[in-house]
C-alpha cells in the first residue's frame, strides 16, 4: 500500500486532532452531566419530611374531614323528608284543633 503524500498526511493528522478534540469535549460534557445528575439525585433523596410532603399530608387530612362532613350532611338530609312531613301534620292538627295525643279513629271523619 502506498504511503500518503505529505499534504494528505497532514490533512489526516488535522482530522485526527479534530476527532480527538471532539472526543475530549464529549468526555468533559459527560463528566459535567454525571456531576449534575449526582446533585439532582442527592437533592431528590428524602432526608426527612419535605414541605411538599407536609403540605400533601395536610391536604389529605382536610379532604378526609370534608368527606366526613359531607357524609353527615347526607345522613341529615336523608331523614329531613320524614321530619318535614311530621311537622306539617302537627301544624295541620294544631290549625284544625285536633289533639295530637288523642287516639286516632279509623273512620276518617272529624273528631
Amino acid at each position: 500500500m502506498a504511503r500518503p503524500t505529505a499534504p494528505a498526511a497532514s490533512s489526516m493528522e488535522a482530522r485526527l486532532d479534530q476527532i480527538t478534540q471532539v472526543l475530549r469535549l464529549m468526555l468533559e460534557t459527560q463528566q459535567t452531566h454525571t456531576e449534575m445528575l449526582a446533585q439532582v439525585i442527592e437533592a431528590a433523596t428524602p432526608t426527612g419530611e419535605s414541605s411538599l410532603e407536609a403540605s400533601m399530608r395536610s391536604v389529605a387530612v382536610a379532604l378526609r374531614d370534608q368527606t366526613n362532613a359531607l357524609v353527615r350532611v347526607q345522613e341529615k338530609l336523608g331523614g329531613l323528608g320524614v321530619e318535614i312531613e311530621a311537622g306539617v301534620v302537627r301544624g295541620m292538627n294544631v290549625a284544625l284543633g285536633i289533639d295530637p295525643d288523642a287516639p286516632a279513629t279509623g273512620s276518617g271523619g272529624s273528631r
